[in-house]
């Protein structure tokens, strides 16, 4: 596989993973509709380090440990994943948005990087996915596999560049009322998902 394939082939898992709706997708849209494109990146780019992350854990021939040591812990990561996701939606609904300028304290964006990373890391679907996408794709000799894990990194960096940047023009043709309500909208929708995530551990459990 040559190093252009190996980036084309990264890219596309990158995509494929990254561009679905989920709590990730929704928490970066959240963000950078209440705080601006800074912390919608700041958001997405948490999401793609841990992507990353289970990639180069499954080229480099780790992915069955990682699945047995994911399924032995399922119901702890569920329980994990349930907290913060309630966490972050008793957050979002505490918050009122204003039309004040975007936040550019880079304290905050490190705040949404290191909670997104948290989120992506609990979240039982990541590894699931990527298990679905990569035998799709060639398997990248060793000298490609850089190149394959920086084709992931890229596709899914800019994917949310776009998101964040595209949702933060759109903050500000938005009045504050219609903004409130999407953050609302939000934090019920992860709510939701916190439940259906403790739902799934119990019945793990029992």
């Amino acid at each position: 596989m040559s190093g252009m394939s190996a980036f084309l082939s990264g890219a596309t898992v990158g995509l494929a993973i990254t561009m679905p709706i989920g709590p990730m997708s929704l928490l970066c849209i959240q963000r950078a509709l209440g705080s601006g494109a800074l912390a919608g990146f700041a958001t997405g780019l948490g999401a793609a380090t841990v992507l990353v992350l289970y990639t180069t854990c499954a080229i480099l021939g780790l992915g069955p440990a990682l699945a047995a040591a994911m399924k032995d812990s399922q119901v702890a990561l569920s329980i994990m994943s349930a907290g913060l996701l309630l966490w972050l939606s008793a957050r979002v609904l505490g918050r009122t948005i204003s039309l004040a300028a975007p936040c550019t304290d880079s304290r905050g964006a490190v705040s949404s990087y290191c909670s997104a990373v948290a989120c992506a890391l609990f979240n039982p679907l990541t590894p699931v996915l990527l298990a679905a996408v990569l035998p799709v794709v060639a398997a990248p000799e060793p000298s490609a596999a850089s190149t394959m894990i920086a084709g992931v990194f890229a596709a899914s960096v800019g994917w949310w560049l776009i998101v964040s940047g595209g949702v933060a023009v759109l903050r500000a043709r938005l009045s504050v009322t219609v903004l409130n309500l999407f953050n609302k909208a939000s934090g019920l929708i992860l709510g939701a998902l916190g439940l259906l995530m403790a739902a799934n551990a119990v019945q793990l459990r029992f």
